[in-house]
């Protein structure tokens, strides 16, 4: 508890130190990078010093197999998160090609001494509606003399590090397992096939782990950290004092918005609910919540660029299930596509399997039960599950795995209390059903058959001997493409790649028309790198020309 409240605290007090200073001095320096580090060091400290953990949790031995699992999963994930072979930089993974050289530029971008808040590296209109908190913290690794590479693995490895520890805390084994394998019966198909794939990956309800947990960097934070607060207010309000330091956990919450905005509100949600249904709480909680309102206000303001971001958020009933596809995976299977309706009760059954039974008779259990623990969390998860079933949240449906995320790991506890008074051979046959399918999915997804390419070495060196005349924060208009060394060398362009652009709610296509124009050569005066804001345009690798 101590290990976990000091590092979390630490980060907390660095990051928003950074920022601080970063709006005085006009950007972060190395110096101002060292002092942030500092005072993060120096907070933490306390944290450790002032922590105890009144309620510690008993390891099994299963909590032992899980927890060996985890980090046999997060070492392959991060060491090869972003790593050279011969002259090419690779990823492990495949759905991290486009996040990680998000992050990189973002992080390349800031330790640039760009002025806060920052203007956006992607696209060359308004601020970065982003929660940047983790990248800002590898910022100022690198700031200090961390190579990028080293400061992306040793990052990652403390954060699945925490959050393996966190899960731990909240639910013991099952909750680990609940990120590392959740899944539906999409692994059946291996008694079709006869070989090991990630059989999750064309399908809605991907691997948590492969899918969100290494490439949404947030989550290296937000998931410790959101779990570490579940389990310190469960502690404090339902059993017994937990032994963190109010204002440990205060800190902690008043500055997530600036790692995950999902995680801020899926806490705020909570801590409404514990609000509502527990009248004991109220006069502790309303405090609490009140000397955290402006700091987190503050920071939701600059994150969604003065509360105007675009959320793309509208009424779609049935998640992805009319998704292009999960049409094709139909198609695939059966050759042919179902009816609706019977299209629908597949799309939940072979995503979600068993679980969606069990979360009924999770809700059933605290209803009946009048569980005020149980309704405060799992019933806070059970609702925002089924909201993210009729809305989306963002222009991609997908996202909203953004949300059940959450709501997912909070009911693990709960539904691990329901099996719990099943025989032995009942839970292992439910663990089974549950597990199976994502385990497949992990372990096909960590395989050697992975590693793909994402920039030549010698292409990003060559490009950054072309830019070393060209200031580091002047926009550039170059091709909109996730592998560009302009952009994984941090620097900003017009225009980012188009997924990225849409997947935040950009209005990006009138731009992007115009930069494409000027690309293709089609604009000989410059007249539309002018209109789109460049101040050099940079084509297939070729020396930079200014914009006159």
């Amino acid at each position: 508890m101590r290990w976990v409240a000091a590092i979390l605290t630490a980060v907390a007090v660095a990051v928003t130190t950074a920022v601080i200073l970063a709006f005085c001095w006009g950007g972060l320096s190395m110096h101002s990078a060292a002092l942030s580090l500092v005072f993060g060091l120096g907070a933490g400290s306390i944290a450790f010093l002032t922590t105890g953990d009144n309620n510690p949790r008993r390891v099994s031995s299963w909590d032992i197999v899980l927890l060996v699992i985890f980090a046999l999963a997060s070492l392959r994930a991060f060491l090869w998160l972003f790593y050279p072979v011969a002259d090419e930089w690779r990823v492990l993974s495949p759905n991290n090609l486009g996040d990680i050289s998000k992050h990189i530029q973002i992080i390349r971008y800031l330790a640039n001494g760009t002025p806060f808040w920052p203007e956006s590296p992607f696209f060359n209109q308004g601020s970065l509606n982003y929660y940047i908190g983790v990248d800002l913290f590898n910022s100022l690794l690198l700031l200090i003399g961390v190579p990028l590479q080293q400061g992306l693995i040793w990052t990652g490895l403390i954060g699945a590090s925490l959050t393996a520890w966190a899960l731990w805390r909240w639910g013991g084994a099952f909750a680990i397992a609940m990120l590392l394998f959740n899944g539906g019966l999409a692994g059946l198909v291996i008694f079709q096939t006869g070989f090991l794939d990630d059989f999750q990956s064309p399908l809605a309800w991907k691997n948590l782990f492969l899918s969100m947990f290494i490439t949404q960097r947030p989550l290296l934070y937000a998931l410790p950290g959101t779990f570490f607060i579940l389990s310190a207010v469960r502690d404090d309000f339902f059993r017994s004092p937990s032994g963190v330091p109010s204002w440990i956990v205060w800190l902690i919450y008043a500055t997530m918005p600036v790692f995950s905005l999902h995680a801020f509100a899926f806490l705020s949600v909570t801590l409404g609910v514990i609000f509502l249904i527990c009248p004991a709480s109220r006069t502790r909680l309303f405090r609490f919540v009140r000397a955290a309102v402006l700091p987190a206000t503050v920071l939701v303001f600059f994150v969604t660029g003065g509360f105007t971001q675009e959320t793309g958020g509208h009424w779609h009933p049935g998640w992805l299930q009319d998704s292009a596809e999960w049409v094709v995976w139909q198609e695939q299977r059966f050759g042919f596509t179902l009816k609706s309706y019977t299209s629908a009760a597949l799309f939940w059954l072979v995503n979600f399997g068993i679980a969606l039974p069990l979360l009924l008779l999770v809700a059933i259990k605290f209803i009946t039960n009048r569980d005020r623990e149980g309704a405060s969390f799992a019933g806070t998860g059970i609702v925002v599950f089924l909201i993210c079933c009729f809305f989306s949240f963002a222009p991609w449906a997908w996202d909203n795995t953004k949300f059940f995320i959450w709501a997912w790991i909070a009911c693990a506890p709960y539904i691990w209390s329901v099996m719990a008074n099943y025989p032995m051979a009942i839970r292992v046959v439910l663990c089974f059903s549950l597990f199976a399918s994502g385990a497949m999915s992990l372990a096909a997804g960590l395989d050697g058959r992975h590693g793909y390419g994402l920039v030549g070495r010698s292409k990003l060196a060559n490009a950054e001997a072309n830019l070393r005349d060209v200031p580091l924060l002047d926009r550039i208009a170059t091709d909109p493409t996730h592998t560009n060394p302009v952009v994984l060398l941090g620097r900003p362009v017009v225009c980012g790649y188009e997924g990225m652009l849409w997947a935040h709610g950009l209005d990006y296509r009138e731009t992007y028309q115009n930069l494409t124009d000027v690309l293709a050569g089609r604009d000989r005066d410059q007249e539309k790198a002018r209109i789109i804001g460049a101040d050099w345009i940079v084509i297939d690798g070729k020396p930079p020309v200014k914009v006159e």
